[in-house]
């Protein structure tokens, strides 16, 4: 097993997946994956694909492909790019030949047929000519015609915008109204919402046993959220107190899951790539226990017990 075998099975297991499991994720063949952690690259297609597959499972276990190419190129076969001889089969030239101007031709022509040509280019002439001289005399006359057509349409145009302009003052200052209305009624939903988030509290517990522990009180909901930020795909599990799952998935860039969870009174969080998942309870971002840069897997516990909220209410 090589040095890089070594480090992503490390972060499979870290994170909880399986072969199986990443095969589902990763779409690649679990005797592939396999293959990578062992260092054994002979069942792979091509070095391409050895490649291609090994940037696949960092991406899917959290870790930086680029940092994990550079720490570990010792590991991973170089790409070469190989022209297929079918590819180099395809080029070809071509000559051709160009039939010389046979320069006897006109030189055999009679010279009746020479000067037949030269009196109808003179009549073709002619003829067109006279066609030229009617087209502009018919220009004139339509010219004149749409003249009279567009001062008639200009004074038709005059009075119908008198009319739209009366009709648009009518319509703005029934917009106006309506916007008045819907100003009126978004700032009353504003007081609503500023009330209810002011009940809604979410602080640490000091001297809790499990670092990044928080306590939600006053709040007749629990509604956790999970957004995927960065572009590296991050695992995430949500269990309660009884160990039962809500959750426990690859959260994708720019995802975003939400969960309910005001029945439960105990959440344990586990992201797996911290630096690219934000955590919200109630729409409120939840701090890290620790760096994410320094520890990129975190824990954060939520303590909730709704029934006080709904007593108060």
């Amino acid at each position: 097993m090589t040095e890089l075998g070594k480090r992503l099975k490390e972060a499979r297991i870290e994170k909880g997946l399986s072969l199986e499991d990443l095969q589902k994720e990763t779409k690649i063949q679990k005797r592939y994956l396999a293959g990578i952690e062992e260092g054994n690259y002979d069942l792979m297609p091509g070095k391409f694909y050895v490649r291609a597959f090994i940037k696949q499972y960092c991406e899917a276990v959290g870790l930086n492909v680029e940092q994990t190419f550079e720490q570990y190129h010792a590991d991973i076969p170089s790409a070469q790019h190989q022209v297929a001889p079918e590819e180099l089969s395809r080029v070809k030239t071509r000559t051709k030949e160009v039939a010389p101007k046979n320069s006897k031709v006109l030189d055999a022509l009679p010279k009746a047929i020479i000067a037949a040509v030269v009196v109808g280019v003179l009549v073709l002439g002619w003829v067109i000519a006279l066609y030229i001289n009617k087209d502009d005399k018919e220009q004139a006359n339509s010219t004149d015609s749409q003249v009279e057509s567009q001062s008639e349409q200009s004074s038709d145009a005059q009075k119908e915008d008198s009319n739209d302009d009366s009709e648009q003052a009518s319509t703005k200052t029934d917009e106006n109204k309506e916007a008045e209305k819907k100003e009126a009624a978004k700032k009353e939903e504003e007081k609503e919402s500023d009330k209810d988030e002011s009940k809604s509290k979410l602080t640490t517990v000091e001297g809790a046993a499990n670092p990044g522990t928080y306590k939600l009180e006053g709040a007749d909901e629990f509604k956790l959220e999970l957004t995927a930020t960065a572009t590296t795909p991050s695992w995430v599990g949500v269990t309660n107190g009884k160990g039962n799952s809500f959750f426990s998935s690859m959260l994708q860039k720019g995802k975003t899951e939400t969960i309910d969870l005001t029945n439960e009174q105990d959440v344990k969080i586990r992201v797996g790539f911290a630096p690219g998942v934000e955590v919200k309870v109630n729409g409120e971002v939840v701090q890290y226990p620790s760096d994410p840069k320094q520890n990129v897997t975190q824990n954060v516990f939520i303590q909730y017990d709704g029934s006080e909220a709904n007593s108060e209410s």
